[in-house]
C-alpha cells in the first residue's frame, strides 16, 4: 500500500458515495411524489388526515355576541369516542385509516331566555352517519346555523328555564389522528371545560398521542387487545387539543432512502477493516479490487429501491442482503481464496452492511446502534494495530515498482537482424 493507491481507494469511495446520494434522493423524491398523488385518493375514498372536534357552545345573542366571546360553554361534559382502526395499502403506500363513533353529553345551566345549543362538526369529513341530537331524551331535528356565520355548524334551540341535557352521536371516517379542542370555533382565548370527561377508546394497545396535545390524566389502560385514555378536568382552560394518533405501518421508501444516504458510513467501516486485514496479512489488493466491492455493496441498495415496490420490504432486504454477499464474496474467493473471503470479507460485510442497514429498522434506536458498532469497530482496530509501522505502510519503495502504476515501454524501432556470413567467404 502506498499513498497513490490510497488516492485511488479514497477517489472509488468518493464516487460511490456519491452515487448512493444521488439514489436516496430518487427514493425520496419518488415517494413524495406518490404519497401526494396517493393522500388526495384516499381522502376522496376515505377522510381527510386528521379531524378535530370542538366543545359546543351556548349562544343567547347573535353573530355579534359571539365574536365578542359572549358565550358560555356547557357545565359538565361527558364525552366518549371509539376508534375502529384500520392499516390500508394503496399504490405502495400504507395509510392509516379509522371509523370513529362519537357521542358526547353535555349539561346546560339554567338560563333566565331562550339560547342556542351550537354544535361544529369536523371539517372536510365526507359523511356523518347516525348522526342524533336529543334534548332530555328527547329525539330533536338540528339546524343548519348559518345565522350564526359559522359554517358546518349545527343548532339546537334550547328554551329558557331549568338544566338541559343534550347528547349528541355521529360515525365518521378519517385518518392518521383525531383530536378534541376545548375551544369554540371562533375562540381566540383557552377554552373553559367544566366537569369534563373525555374517554377514548381504541381497538389497539399502541396507543399514542398527537404532537402538542395534552397527555392523558391518567396513564392509558389496555384490555384485550385495545387501550383506553381518559382527560378528565374539574375546570381547565386550555388552547391545546386531546387525542389520539393511530398507529401507522412503515412506508418502505422512506427506510430505503435513509438506507442509501447512510450507506457511505457503512462502506467506510468495511473499507477500514478490509484496509487493516490487508496491511496485516500483507495482500497485495488493487483499487479496482476496491471499486468492485463497492458496486457490490451498491447492488444492495439499488436493488431493494426497486424491490420494495413489488413484495414487502423484510423481504426485500434479505434478498438484497444475499444477492450483495454473494456478490462481493464470490469475487473475493476468486482474489484472495476462500478463506479470507469467507472469514474476513463475509463477516465484515454481514456486519457493516446487513447489520448496519438493518438498524434502520429500530425507529428510535438506530443512532445508538450505529454508535455501538462504531466504538465496537474503533475498539477492535486499534488493538490490531497498535504496533503496526504506519511509516512503513505507506513508504515508496525505489526498488518495488508499482506494478498497477507503470507499464514497460515499447521499443521504438527493432533493429534488423544481422546478415548470415557466406560460409565461402574465407576472408
Amino acid at each position: 500500500m502506498n499513498a497513490q493507491r490510497f488516492t485511488a481507494i479514497a477517489f472509488i469511495f468518493a464516487v460511490v458515495s456519491a452515487a448512493w446520494a444521488i439514489l436516496g434522493h430518487a427514493i425520496d423524491y419518488r415517494t413524495d411524489q406518490l404519497a401526494q398523488s396517493l393522500s388526495r385518493e384516499v381522502d376522496t375514498m376515505w377522510g381527510p388526515a386528521g379531524i378535530v372536534q370542538c366543545t359546543p357552545c351556548v349562544l343567547t345573542g347573535g353573530i355579534t355576541e359571539m365574536n365578542r366571546g359572549e358565550y358560555d360553554t356547557p357545565i359538565q361534559s361527558d364525552v366518549d369516542v371509539s376508534f375502529e382502526h384500520h392499516n390500508r395499502y394503496k399504490g405502495l403506500l400504507w395509510f392509516s385509516t379509522y371509523t370513529v363513533k362519537f357521542r358526547g353529553t353535555y349539561e346546560l345551566g339554567e338560563s333566565k331566555e331562550d339560547a342556542a345549543f351550537l354544535f361544529k362538526l369536523p371539517d372536510n369529513v365526507h359523511s356523518l352517519e347516525e348522526m342524533t341530537f336529543t334534548v332530555d331524551d328527547v329525539v330533536v331535528e338540528p339546524l343548519d346555523s348559518t345565522r350564526h356565520g359559522v359554517s358546518n355548524t349545527l343548532e339546537v334551540p334550547v328554551s329558557a328555564g331549568a338544566r338541559r341535557t343534550v347528547e349528541v352521536q355521529y360515525t365518521t371516517r378519517a385518518r392518521d389522528r383525531w383530536a378534541y379542542s376545548s375551544q369554540w370555533h371562533t375562540a381566540g382565548r383557552p377554552g373553559l371545560l367544566r366537569n369534563f370527561t373525555l374517554t377514548c377508546r381504541a381497538d389497539f394497545a399502541d396507543i399514542d398521542y398527537p404532537k402538542g396535545a395534552v397527555s392523558p390524566t391518567a396513564p392509558a389502560k389496555t384490555d384485550d387487545g385495545g387501550a383506553a385514555a381518559v382527560w378528565q378536568y374539574k375546570s381547565m382552560r386550555a388552547n391545546q387539543t386531546m387525542g389520539i394518533e393511530m398507529p401507522a405501518r412503515t412506508n418502505a421508501g422512506p427506510i430505503a432512502a435513509r438506507m442509501s444516504f447512510f450507506a457511505p458510513v457503512s462502506l467506510a467501516f468495511f473499507f477500514t477493516v478490509l484496509f487493516t486485514v490487508v496491511v496485516l496479512k500483507k495482500l497485495p489488493l488493487h483499487p479496482m479490487h476496491y471499486l468492485f466491492i463497492s458496486a457490490g455493496f451498491f447492488a444492495f441498495h439499488i436493488l431493494m429501491a426497486y424491490l420494495v415496490d413489488l413484495i414487502s420490504i423484510h423481504a426485500a432486504f434479505w434478498i438484497c442482503a444475499a444477492v450483495s454477499t454473494a456478490l462481493v464474496v464470490s469475487y473475493m474467493r476468486l482474489v484472495a481464496g476462500v478463506k479470507f473471503a469467507v472469514i474476513y470479507v463475509a463477516a465484515a460485510q454481514v456486519v457493516y452492511l446487513v447489520g448496519f442497514s438493518y438498524a434502520f429498522f429500530w425507529v428510535g434506536m438506530t443512532g445508538l446502534a450505529l454508535t455501538v458498532g462504531a466504538i465496537a469497530t474503533l475498539f477492535v482496530l486499534m488493538q490490531a494495530t497498535g504496533k503496526v509501522d504506519w511509516n512503513e505502510v505507506f513508504r515508496s519503495s525505489p526498488d518495488k515498482v508499482d506494478q498497477w502504476a507503470t507499464v514497460p515501454p515499447l521499443p521504438d524501432e527493432v533493429p534488423p537482424a544481422p546478415d548470415a556470413p557466406d560460409a565461402n567467404d574465407n576472408g
